[in-house]
């Protein structure tokens, strides 16, 4: 087949098309309408969360972060050294006294969260030692530590 010819079928068949004719073959501009229900709206809202987990042992250190998995909560060592945690791009939680000196953040074995100073000297922490489990910065704004029964044993409460 001539490649003129092809092009001049393909135009031929935008142009009725445009003009609001149609084509054998060709599939029309306007979609039909589809059946608005509130099964589809229910169905839309139930999108899993992607809480993001941490085990004891992480640790971040100044210009790090932990994040949730949508990506709306942001943990946040700064550089500046304070603690803080930002929900849709505002600080809504900081850690008390942090500020300068913070320098990284460990999730402890033991299960304590605690701020660094550059020296190795503590400055914040959750006082969840030998309770919590797990770290979870959550998508609705919170950070929370679980214990082995998963129950919450500290949190910023932040959260929706």
């Amino acid at each position: 087949m001539d490649k003129n010819f092809g092009r001049l079928a393909v135009a031929a068949v935008a142009a009725m098309l445009l003009a609001g004719g149609t084509a054998a073959g060709a599939t029309a501009a306007t979609a039909a309408p589809t059946q608005h229900t509130q099964a589809a709206d229910l169905e839309n809202e139930a999108t899993p969360l992607a809480d993001a987990s941490f085990p004891k042992g992480t640790k971040i250190c100044k210009n790090q972060a932990l994040t949730s998995g949508n990506g709306r909560t942001v943990l946040r060592v700064q550089e500046d050294g304070n603690f803080v945690l930002y929900k849709d791009g505002r600080p809504v939680w900081q850690a008390k006294d942090a500020w300068p000196k913070g320098n990284c953040a460990v999730f402890q074995e033991d299960g304590n969260f605690v701020l660094y100073d550059a020296n190795g000297r503590p400055v914040w922490h959750s006082n969840t030692w030998h309770k919590g489990e797990r770290l979870v910065v959550q998508d609705d704004g919170n950070v929370v530590i679980y214990d082995a029964n998963n129950q919450p044993v500290w949190a910023t409460n932040t959260g929706d």
